[in-house]
């Protein structure tokens, strides 16, 4: 392998890498609890521009990608179900690049699993693909383009069966190239990607959480059933916001579990962006109630301190609280986690003069902003 062989081998930057980790660790524990139920025959990933399934970082040395990296982990997962299946299926509209995979995926030998390659368009991908005959089979569906280019009529198919889907919306592209389009297929792509027009797309200009809101309500008309969905952002090292991978799922376990996943992932924070002590500045993020903190929080970059605080302002006025209200309340929550995390949660509220005795919380009445 050369990281010059005709550019099928391609960079990871640390941020790409972070990203592989985290699907590959959501990929972990999601497949143990969908084999685990009974009426599950078994699980199917999709990866729809999966590329090469091989790259190298900053040293030149190769790093395994996604592709790669789940085939590994279903294949060894898949043994301790006999019998039920874990099938994959890669396409990329490069054919030297599938190729390129097909090459690294049959060399490893994966014998406990069907993958199954294809090199076409990914929207003429997904539209062929006979989702009939998957009953009772989990769907994990990684959509990930290199711009800002999402085909919802292709994708929706997906948010109406029995899976999960994770989108790449890469809104550095609409920020930085919205109002510069001047070719009609690119404003249309931005068009079919927002369902506005692109007046009213540049109208939003670069205002990433209206973005995200968009992308949100669009999840909800083109679903049957309602969806649970999480966005965590990708920096690049000097704190450029590159993309949010957006997590959709029909099951709020789905929902609790990516959280968790991320934010470990991130090393108990929401995303990787370097915080600074200037974050009384930063703007703060409307979850439906009204507080106060002495330092607002970085929106792009929570800590558990945030989520407790958060947990404070929410609850402080009802005095006793029982930790099963407080953690139903962060499971719905599209950023905060609650597997994982309790015991740092309950740890932060502490710090707040919180009182927590067995399963009771007890908050002090009229202490004041926190």
């Amino acid at each position: 392998m050369s990281k010059h062989d005709n550019n099928i081998v391609t960079y990871a930057a640390p941020h790409t890498i972070k990203k592989f980790e985290l699907i590959e660790a959501y990929v972990d524990r999601w497949s143990r609890k969908i084999l685990e139920f009974d009426k599950s025959k078994g699980v199917i990933y999709i990866d729809c521009m999966s590329n090469s399934g091989m790259y190298f970082d900053d040293n030149g040395n190769p790093i395994e990608g996604t592709a790669i990296r789940v085939a590994k982990k279903l294949n060894e997962i898949i043994l301790k179900y006999p019998t039920k299946k874990a099938v994959l299926i890669f396409n990329d509209i490069s054919k030297s690049r599938i190729d390129f995979l097909k090459k690294e995926i049959e060399k490893r030998d994966f014998t406990n699993i069907e993958v199954l390659f294809y090199n076409e368009d990914s929207s003429q991908f997904l539209n062929g693909l006979a989702l009939d005959s998957w009953n009772d089979f989990n769907t994990l569906l990684i959509y990930d383009p290199y711009k800002a280019e999402i085909d919802w009529q292709a994708i929706s198919r997906f948010l109406n069966v029995w899976g999960e889907v994770i989108i790449n919306h890469m809104v550095s592209d609409t920020i930085r190239g919205a109002s510069q389009a001047k070719k009609e297929d690119v404003k249309r792509r931005y068009e079919e990607t927002y369902q506005k027009d692109i007046d009213a797309i540049i109208e939003m200009g670069k205002d990433k959480e209206q973005l995200e809101k968009v992308i949100k309500g669009i999840i909800d008309r083109k679903s049957d059933k309602k969806h649970h969905v999480a966005s965590f952002p990708f920096f690049t090292r000097t704190n450029g916001l590159l993309y949010n991978l957006i997590f959709c799922s029909t099951h709020i376990a789905g929902l609790i579990l990516y959280k968790e996943i991320v934010w470990k992932t991130f090393g108990d924070k929401s995303s990787l962006k370097n915080i600074r002590d200037d974050s009384i500045n930063q703007p703060c993020f409307d979850f439906g109630v009204e507080f106060e903190l002495e330092k607002n929080p970085d929106t792009d970059c929570y800590t558990i301190s945030d989520i407790a605080k958060y947990i404070y302002e929410t609850f402080n006025t009802k005095g006793n609280v029982s930790l099963k209200e407080i953690y139903a309340m962060l499971d719905e929550h599209p950023i905060f986690p609650t597997e994982g995390y309790k015991n740092k949660i309950k740890a932060e509220l502490k710090k707040l003069g919180v009182q927590i005795s067995n399963s009771i919380v007890s908050f002090p009445i009229n202490k004041g902003e926190v």
